[in-house]
Order: structure tokens, then sequence, then C-alpha cells
């Protein structure tokens, strides 16, 4: 199809794009409590063609584009009218003029993946063995769960002469927790992963049925006040997205933030844990057919690079390293049961947490949480967290433990201090 689609876009005398095909392969299965209830199995084929178009206008240079999806069943006729189409649509489209990516030839590149020792439908019953291993609570349990395994064969094609292919594998899904005692109570959980650690999913799902009957016994909220915070899981991620969403091209050029290289965007009087961060990503080649290598993105606080679109790279006169989708932030020296300390709040989960980039203000309303006070450790649910990255990033705790979802590999758990929670 991608031969159709180059044909086309000579015949149309287009001579700037970028070309993409996508084979994906999923298998899912559909549980309740511990039986199948549905397997199903799915094949897609997505063709994607990014059409730009260079013209001037009152003597100002512009690049304009228009991406446009195409079907392996459309006829050569449909196909030339698509990209036509999305060639005249690029004529009313004024970006500052910019060149595509240099071009880059490779052999395929097959990302090694504990995912595809096997065939997928052994690899899935494998995933699904993991998620079940500790499913033997007295009164909690997996309620239900849906588990996604994919394979995916991706090609980049451009005019500027890139030719890039590469095949991956990754598994994600969901799973809810019950626990029936004093109530019935019912907690949503995720899981991505690249590569399959079995045990780490395994203790994924022990901990939340555990996390599930903690919320089964909390009654009260937190009394307001300040507080060392612990926050944990996917929240971490959800923390550190603000230094990679500073960090990126487009955000830099459209003044949305004012990280610069060689800033110590970390602050300048660190007392905790420096921050060294490093850009990862999922694929091999961005899709602007960029190759994504592993790169600096903080070191002890200071930033190194950064990262996104071509575009904007062009526009910023920056080495263009392509846009990432995951990270690693090394983590500390402490022990996630060492970090909980007397009087302090460990968050495990929130009914939403969100990190507002632009600002660095992050929020969330808390649905469990747990208080150390002496030997006791006290169950809250209610009330809410509310801060800003700049007040805590110089001072927090990184826990030893680490974490994989996605292409992120975050520590287990971090402390943030002093901060804010709204409660009783």
């Amino acid at each position: 199809m991608i031969e159709n689609i180059l044909e086309a876009l000579a015949k149309n005398n287009i001579n700037k794009y970028i070309v993409s095909s996508m084979e994906e392969e999923t298998l899912e299965l559909y549980l309740i409590k511990k039986k199948v209830d549905m397997s199903r199995k799915k094949h897609v084929n997505l063709y994607s063609v990014n059409v730009l178009r260079d013209f001037d206008e009152e003597g100002v240079e512009y690049t304009g584009n228009s991406e446009v999806a195409v079907y392996d069943t459309m006829s050569d006729d449909e196909l030339n009218d698509a990209i036509k189409d999305a060639y005249f649509s690029a004529g009313f489209v004024k970006n500052k003029r910019y060149a595509v990516p240099k071009g880059v030839k490779r052999e395929k590149v097959i990302k090694k993946s504990s995912l595809s020792e096997k065939s997928m439908e052994e690899i899935i019953l494998k995933i699904k063995d993991a998620l079940y291993k500790y499913d033997n609570f007295e009164k909690g349990l997996i309620n239900s769960a849906e588990i996604f395994l994919t394979r995916i064969d991706k090609r980049i094609v451009s005019s500027s002469g890139t030719d890039v292919s590469y095949r991956l594998y990754k598994t994600q899904g969901e799973f809810i927790t019950q626990w029936v005692d004093k109530n019935d109570v019912e907690t949503y959980n995720s899981f991505s992963y690249e590569d399959l650690n079995e045990e780490e999913l395994s203790l994924l799902v022990k901990e939340g049925i555990t996390n599930t009957g903690y919320r089964d016994e909390a009654e009260e909220a937190p009394d307001t006040g300040k507080y060392n915070v612990i926050l944990t899981d996917n929240n971490v991620i959800e923390f550190f997205k603000y230094y990679f969403v500073k960090a990126d091209t487009s955000m830099i050029y459209q003044k949305y933030s004012d990280f610069k290289l060689g800033d110590k965007v970390q602050g300048e009087d660190i007392k905790g844990d420096k921050l060294n961060i490093t850009l990862k990503a999922s694929t091999p080649f961005s899709d602007e057919g960029i190759e994504l290598k592993e790169r600096e993105l903080l070191k002890d606080g200071v930033l190194k690079n950064i990262a996104g679109s071509f575009k904007f790279a062009q526009y910023l006169g920056l080495e263009p390293i392509g846009e990432y989708d995951g990270g690693y932030v090394r983590g500390g020296n402490i022990q996630v049961k060492d970090l909980f300390l007397d009087g302090e709040l460990e968050i495990l989960r929130f009914s939403d947490f969100q990190m507002d980039a632009l600002t660095g203000d992050f929020a969330g309303e808390i649905r469990l949480a747990l208080l150390k006070k002496g030997d006791k450790v006290i169950k809250l649910t209610g009330g809410s967290l509310a801060a800003n990255i700049k007040d805590v990033q110089n001072n927090i705790t990184l826990s030893k433990e680490m974490q994989n979802f996605g292409a992120f590999t975050v520590p287990k758990a971090i402390k943030l201090r002093d901060v804010e929670i709204s409660g009783k």
C-alpha cells in the first residue's frame, strides 16, 4: 500500500511528505473473577500520509501540512482524491517554513522483549497467570480484568529519504479489585509493560487487593493541615511529567515554558534528592522518522536536552532529537518501608490526580491514605491535596525501589514535604 501512496504523491507532484503504515495485531482477554468470559483477536492496518506544502504569501515563506488517513480498501481514484484534498488543505495552514527531518535508512528493528519469546496466545496466558497469582485473599479478590497483548509493525517513509521500520510488543490492561467485609468496596487498577516482569505484575495485584481492604476500613478524612506526603504508583509518573512537558520544543517555542538548556529547573537550593532523568521511548523511531536514543533530560536537576517535534526544534535552532513518550527517573537510597515516618501521610489512591504542567499546580481528591501515628497506621478517606511543584521540588526524597508503566521507569514512591491537605 505504501508504494501506491508514493505513486499517488508523485502523480500529484507532491515532493514533501511523511508516510507511515502500521499493522497491529491484538489479543484480548476479558475475565470475570478467574474465569475467561470472552477472548478476541483483532488485526488492523493503518496508513497515514502527512502532506507538506511550501508556499509564499506577500513575501513570507510558509509550510502548510495536512494529515490524512488512507485505507487499503481504497481504489486508486479514491486514494488520489484523498491526497489531492490533503495538498489543497495544506495551502491554508500558515506555519513558518520548515523542512522534513533528515533522511535515515535502517534495517528493520526488532525490539527485544520477553513478550515475544513465545506465541502471543501463550504469552497472554502467562500474563493472566501472573495477574491471578496472589488472588487468594479470604475477603478480597479480582472482580474483573481485561488483558491486551499487542504486536505492532510500523514503517515510516519520507521525501527526505527516510525508510525505517520496526516491530515491538506491549501489554496493558486493567483490573477491578474488590473487598467484602464491613462494606463492599471496589477499586480500579491498571498496568502497562513493554517487557513482562511477572512478579512485578503479581505484586501489583496483591497490593491492589490489600489497598482495597484498607479502603473498606477507612471512614474519616485527615485533619486539615500541612503534612509530609508520600505519593505512590502512577501518581509518581503524573508528578514527573511536569519536567517532560516543560522541556518540549512546542511548549518552549510557544512561550508556555521558560525552560532553557543549562537551567537549574529543580531550583537553586536542593535539600533533597537531585533529579536525574533520562528520555526513553517505546519506539526506536519517532513518527517523523527520527532515530530515538536514550538522552539525559535532567542531570542533578539541570536541564540537558529539549525534545519534541522536529518543526519546533528547527524554529528554536536546536538539534532535533525527536518526540519521546517515556523516561527513566533515577531512584534514591531509601526503601519504601523506611520512607513512611511518624506523622506523615501516604496517599495510596486518588479519585483523580493531575499535574498542570503549564503552572506546576498538582491536585487530587484523596480516596485512600495512611497516617502513621506511633505504632499505629490509620486508614483515611476524603479530603484533597493541592500544591505547586516549585514549592516542593527542592526537597524530594525518592525511593530505592522502582516501578514500570509503559515506557516509564520511576521510583515506586516519592516524599514531598509541607504539602497542604484539606480535610476535616
